[in-house]
């Protein structure tokens, strides 16, 4: 083929030629894609998101604490992310959702091997994040069925606020059964030291004293008193300061939980740190190791609020340990001064101030009952639900169909252009110019271009506007010189009789000969609107229909097929008596 530069024009004749090719390219390119993602996508994925927000409970005097003892890691988003994810959490939303039956108790779900298996199953689906910089967490759990996961949502929501209430309010609880208890010890205290005091008035009989001995036997006993209660607080502060001793450097052991009956006390506000701390290392300790930053900062804050409670404690058994040795200073000097009053008389006082101190103090325990279960009543929530999960639609990994298919319709498209390219520069048929003059060794005289057929039939309709029959028209339609001169049709034939002139300069060119391959490749129409294009110079044209299988040239023009080009050749005529003339009429110029 002949090597030449193809221009934009080219191309695009190139792609119009090869259209089906693209055409069953990109139809190829995007049903492949199109069924592959249906049949060999992931399965679908339903995400269902619930939104809490988590408020610390703080007062006056826990804002104290967090000067003291340095910010709570409690208060930390980061670790309410891992709490919600943790297994007290997951065991109430496992048990909401039906995964484990309600039945089973908390201990036994923890240790059950089957049980565990199924909260870190749920645990896998459950996902929490922190929305910016707020107080705001996003629960989302993904799951194959969009009604569990919905539901699962919710659970973990629900939980995680039920877990934060039993956290926050578990003080108070262990404080009301711990006061619980001493009522029942003072109450039968208090049930003795009455019956004592009875039975000593039914033996004794009633003693009475003057007015300086009943003062000094009551001053006397109210020291006595406050001493034994001093003494009670001092042996508690003790114990107190025993147990944080004994774990200050055991991160490790079972947490410190000191009881204080006086809420605003500083030392009551330190121990609430104290167990807020130890509940959130116990929810890391779920997911990381004891060597895990995380904890490692946390045992570290431990420690300080310790410190900081055994300083306190310290300062307080001094000051009681001083208070002490005041009173029984004045107790001793009471006794030397009334030493001579009765024996029965301070037996009596004695059993009397025995009676008051358990009187006043169950009343004192009863009224410390009343309001832990008023605390107990007005419980601390610091979770709020503020937006519950709804089921989702749609899978959240569900296949972009109109991206996909539009990103396999570009790319067949370009698979397409390159196959048309590919396959043009293979096709070794001549359909240029060039082409035909490489081949041929020979110049091209001319191209006859193609014109549709509805618009040969309009340019008729100009020239004749009488209605023509179909085999008028027909005839007419091949021999567009004659009534379209401007025509692009009648411009290729006078070029190439230009051509033809061109070519014959150097020597005298009386007939041409019109020859082709094959039938219907246009002899006959050539041969007929070239004469007539030479004819409308005025120039006297003869043209002999040398086909003797299926002449056409008298049918185009409208003339006698007989005598003709067979007579003369078996002599039976002369051509100068076979020649025709078609009409002037047809040879307007």
């Amino acid at each position: 083929m002949a090597q030449y530069e193809l221009n934009l024009r080219d191309y695009w004749l190139i792609l119009r030629k090869r259209k089906w090719i693209i055409v069953f390219t990109v139809l190829l390119v995007a049903g492949f894609t199109f069924f592959t993602t249906e049949l060999f996508g992931p399965p679908p994925a339903y995400e269902a998101s619930a939104r809490v927000k988590f408020d610390r409970s703080t007062s006056m005097s826990g804002l104290m604490t967090e000067v003291l003892s340095g910010p709570s890691e409690g208060s930390s988003m980061t670790t309410q992310t891992e709490v919600i994810r943790s297994v007290p959490v997951m065991l109430r939303a496992a048990k909401k959702v039906g995964v484990i039956p309600k039945e089973i108790e908390n201990n036994e779900a923890r240790t059950s091997p089957d049980s565990l298996a199924k909260i870190y199953e749920l645990k896998s689906l459950v996902s929490v994040s922190q929305e910016g910089s707020t107080n705001i967490l996003n629960i989302s759990v993904t799951s194959g069925e969009p009604e569990f996961a919905a539901r699962l949502a919710n659970a973990v929501a629900d939980g995680y606020r039920e877990e934060n209430i039993a956290s926050r309010n578990r003080q108070v609880d262990d404080a009301k059964l711990f006061v619980e208890n001493q009522l029942k010890t003072v109450e039968e205290a208090l049930r003795k030291s009455e019956q004592a005091l009875l039975v000593f008035r039914e033996h004794e009989g009633r003693v009475f004293l003057t007015e300086e001995a009943r003062q000094a036997l009551e001053n006397y006993s109210r020291l006595d008193a406050e001493l034994e209660k001093l003494g009670q607080i001092k042996r508690e502060a003790s114990n107190q300061l025993r147990l944080l001793r004994a774990n200050e450097a055991l991160p490790d052991s079972s947490p410190v939980r000191v009881f204080s009956d006086d809420v605003q006390a500083l030392i009551a506000k330190l121990n609430q740190k104290l167990v807020d701390l130890n509940t959130d290392r116990a929810a890391l300790l779920i997911n990381y190791m004891p060597k895990h930053p995380l904890v490692v900062e946390l045992d570290a804050k431990i420690l300080s609020v310790k410190q900081e409670m055994i300083k306190e404690l310290e300062s307080k058994l001094r000051t009681m340990t001083d208070r002490e040795n005041a009173i029984k200073e004045s107790i001793g000097r009471f006794r030397e001064r009334y030493i001579t009053l009765p024996k029965a008389a301070l037996e009596q006082a004695s059993l009397e101030r025995e009676v008051k101190i358990n009187g006043d103090l169950y009343a004192t325990l009863k009224q410390k009952h009343q309001e832990f279960l008023i605390r107990g009543a007005e419980r601390i929530e610091e979770v709020s639900i503020i937006e519950p999960a709804v089921t989702p639609g749609s899978p959240k990994n569900a296949p972009k169909a109109t991206l996909n298919l539009m990103l396999s319709s570009l790319i067949g498209a370009l698979l397409g252009f390159v196959l048309a390219f590919v396959r043009e520069s293979f096709d070794t048929s001549i359909g240029t110019i060039e082409g035909v003059e490489e081949f041929l060794k020979v110049s091209v005289l001319g191209v006859i271009p193609r014109v549709d057929h509805k618009e040969v039939e309009q340019a008729i309709k100009k020239v004749f506007p009488e209605t023509l029959d179909a085999e008028s028209m027909e005839l007419l339609s091949r021999l567009s010189p004659l009534f379209d001169l401007k025509g692009v049709v009648a411009e290729g034939y006078r070029s190439l009789k230009v051509n033809l002139q061109f070519a014959c300069l150097d020597r005298a060119v009386k007939s041409l000969s019109f020859v082709s391959a094959g039938l219907g490749e246009g002899k006959t129409t050539t041969v007929i609107n070239l004469a007539i294009t030479i004819a409308q110079d005025g120039r006297r044209v003869l043209v002999v229909d040398a086909d003797l299988r299926k002449p056409a040239v008298n049918s185009r023009l409208g003339l006698k097929r007989e005598p003709g080009l067979s007579e003369v050749l078996v002599g039976t005529a002369q051509w100068k008596d076979v020649v025709q003339t078609a009409p002037d009429l047809m040879l307007r110029s």
